[in-house]
């Protein structure tokens, strides 16, 4: 009984030291490919929140994702889009790369953001074809939900900056100015803090 039990034991063991650092691995795995998002971003001038919205919805982050239409990455990328653009999509830095270079192409292109997620979704000739967002199910659905991640992270970041400005604020206010928070003494105490 006692062997069944250490023998249980040691394969639940076994199982943990396998699931868990895989699960950190792709933790850190997103963790890094959004990290690597937000910079080239930056460092083209495009708005990360955007490129990180069409990131999330069309890959999950996952540079491993493929779709049945042929797809590659964490931006999706088709491989033709991708030989214009001369990035190799098999490759996660240049498929973050190409995605925001893409995206960055299609609102200069355009000028507004829904126009911009359309052409990047149903491609630009069938944009410029229905003079605006194509009647495409997919593509609507695509520029709706971009725009509602767009904006949920974006809020998320404002409450994080205001929690954050209200936890300064407050260590600021007990740094220089303790009284404001204190009560007043005790006169039962007075004669304590005349002492000090």
């Amino acid at each position: 009984m006692i062997k069944k039990l250490i023998k249980s034991l040691l394969v639940c063991l076994c199982l943990i030291c396998i699931v868990v650092p895989e699960a950190n691995a792709q933790e850190s795995s997103t963790t890094k490919v959004k990290n690597d998002i937000v910079k080239t971003a930056l460092k083209m001038g495009v708005d990360p929140y955007v490129v990180l919205s069409i990131a999330k919805l069309e890959s999950g982050f996952d540079h491993k994702k493929r779709n049945s239409s042929g797809a590659i990455g964490v931006f999706q990328l088709m491989p033709r889009t991708a030989k214009l653009l001369g990035i190799n999509p098999y490759l996660a830095e240049e498929n973050i790369k190409g995605g925001v270079l893409y995206y960055k192409q299609m609102y200069k292109i355009y000028g507004n953001m829904e126009l911009a997620l359309a052409a990047y979704n149903a491609g630009p000739g069938n944009v410029r074809k229905y003079k605006g967002i194509p009647p495409f199910k997919e593509t609507k659905e695509f520029v709706n939900n971009v725009k509602k991640e767009y904006n949920a992270m974006k809020a998320a970041s404002i409450v994080e900056k205001s929690q954050t400005k209200t936890e300064k604020e407050v260590i600021e206010a007990v740094f220089t100015d303790v009284s404001k928070i204190m009560p007043e003494p005790s006169p039962a105490l007075s004669h304590v803090t005349e002492k000090i």
